[in-house]
């Protein structure tokens, strides 16, 4: 394919840690097209981030969640489609994995109106009708989604490098935020600990009072200041587990906007996370972490960091990965204790001294 004069639209309407999860591609079709001008059409949610990715040129916003709570948001989204055909791609990747039959229909359809002519993507439940380059339909079975995404990037003719994936802030959001990184006076290097309790699903997210416990202990036995966070709709998690801890925390739940999160994450010691996108934001930022999976699969979605970088916490029970949003048992959660979170934090932290 020539690589001159190419307008390059990438797809990934996915969630923020996905968007993360799929810069590496982003970064190598950029490689393979110094050129061209590429866009990217992702989530609503992510869309504060993906601004920050020097290499795309322009990003689309799609409103997923604004169309769930209201079917208003439907005009917008075909004004939306009316002007990104009229844009005129000679090329149209989508990163994500198709899984569903209603997935590759809505996304068989988003090509159609696009009407590029050159058409790739995940060849499962249908899609690959859609397309005119495709990698095969097990290419996400039980591999991580950023090799797996990047298999397309490559059909793409992208051209990966060595760096891993990667996140960035608006720079406006420092000065808001420094306090939050000042040290107590007489204290020579205070340990500042996040947690992140919330999820996109309740089933992913660990139990308040054992958050507490940890971030009691953790102030107790090594005087760390702890933020806890949470996302729009979760300053209820926040706010509970406030008021179980015995000690004082910086509760930002519910404060803050995707760049300020971001942020933050970059500069804390360790982050103390369930499997969301804030997990990948620690990951991405080199911020050590320890990971607590429920009913999540780390081998699709692990922190994909150095290995020297985060702890993982899985029991890999006969009903785990499970994805039943609707169940309510929660034993893959409820059976870690503060105690393991609690020793691979210090395990962290103690590394980080040996460095």
């Amino acid at each position: 394919m020539d690589k001159t004069n190419k307008s390059i639209l990438i797809i990934l309407v996915a969630g923020i840690g996905d968007l993360i999860l799929a810069s590496k591609s982003i970064r190598a079709i950029r490689n393979g097209y110094p050129d061209a001008d590429i866009h990217l059409l992702t989530n609503s949610e992510a869309a504060p981030i993906a601004q920050n990715y020097r290499y795309v040129d322009y990003v689309w916003s799609f409103p997923i969640r604004e169309m769930r709570r209201s079917k208003i948001c439907l005009l917008d989204v075909w004004k939306l489609l009316l002007k990104l055909r009229r844009t005129g791609f000679t090329m149209v990747v989508n990163l994500f994995e198709v899984a569903s039959l209603r997935g590759a229909i809505k996304m068989g359809i988003l090509f159609f109106l696009l009407n590029a002519r050159v058409r790739m993507g995940h060849s499962n439940k249908g899609f690959g009708l859609a397309l005119t380059n495709k990698v095969p339909s097990e290419t996400f079975r039980k591999r991580h989604r950023v090799d797996a995404m990047m298999d397309i990037a490559l059909l793409a003719n992208g051209v990966p490098d060595e760096k891993d994936v990667e996140v960035f802030w608006n720079k406006e959001c420092e000065k808001k935020w420094e306090y939050v990184f000042l040290r107590k006076a007489g204290v020579v290097q205070e340990i500042i600990i996040g947690i992140n309790p919330g999820g996109d699903r309740p089933n992913k997210r660990w139990s308040s009072n054992n958050f507490a416990a940890i971030a009691d202990r953790l102030i107790d036995e090594f005087g760390a200041k702890i933020i806890i966070f949470g996302g729009p709709g979760e300053e209820n998690i926040g706010n509970d587990i406030q008021q179980k801890m015995r000690n004082n925390a910086v509760n930002l739940s519910g404060k803050l906007d995707l760049n300020d999160l971001v942020y933050i994450i970059n500069g804390l010691d360790v982050l103390i996370t369930n499997d969301s996108g804030p997990m990948h934001i620690g990951a991405a930022t080199g911020t050590p972490l320890v990971a607590i999976f429920g009913p999540g699969d780390p081998t699709l979605v692990r922190p994909y960091t150095s290995q020297k970088l985060y702890k993982l916490i899985y029991k890999g029970l006969d009903c785990q990965p499970c994805n039943d949003e609707k169940c309510t048992q929660h034993i893959c959660l409820n059976i870690i204790t503060p105690g393991e979170v609690y020793e691979k934090c210090v395990e962290l932290l103690n590394a980080d001294k040996s460095r």
